[in-house]
């Protein structure tokens, strides 16, 4: 599930376009691929794109300014933890551009793997965020979307 705020169709608008987790042993250059089961013992990235339109796109980012936060959770479906995985606040608002996108690294060891008949699943939905914050006051200018997905599962292959 996606969604984004303001949404004023043709005015603002904001789209989530793209989470995708990429597993370091999918690598083939010069193609990444996306990968579900992973291995807790190595990082992993997960790429997010974002695009913003609309007639007022160029004037609300202009006066808002600033640089998106974007963050990942994952929650843990079934036993297990609920936490931050990585947040990134480097990519500046610019009010000529309508896509971003970042890559956010998850450290190793970040998630429990699941084991059979234990409290912890190993099973985890992934949750992003990105937020551009506006000073501005009232009614509120602040910027914001969610996308809810995709399901990963951490496992230790030895």
């Amino acid at each position: 599930m996606q969604q984004f705020d303001p949404n004023i169709p043709g005015l603002i608008e904001g789209d989530i376009t793209t989470v995708v987790v990429i597993d370091p042993a999918g690598t083939f250059p010069p193609f990444e691929v996306g990968n579900h089961v992973l291995n807790r013992n190595d990082s992993f990235k997960i790429k997010v794109a974002w695009k913003i339109t609309g007639l007022l796109r160029p004037l609300w980012l202009s006066a808002l300014g600033g640089r998106w936060n974007v963050q990942v959770f994952a929650e843990s479906i079934g036993g297990g933890p609920e936490l931050l995985l990585a947040s990134d606040n480097t990519v500046a608002a610019d009010p000529a551009v309508s896509d971003y996108a970042v890559e956010l690294t998850v450290p190793p060891n970040t998630l429990d793997e699941g084991n059979p008949g234990s409290q912890t699943s190993g099973i985890y939905k992934l949750v992003v965020s990105v937020f551009l914050d506006s000073t501005l006051g009232a009614p509120g200018f602040d910027m914001t979307g969610f996308n809810e997905g995709p399901i990963i599962q951490v496992e230790n292959p030895v």
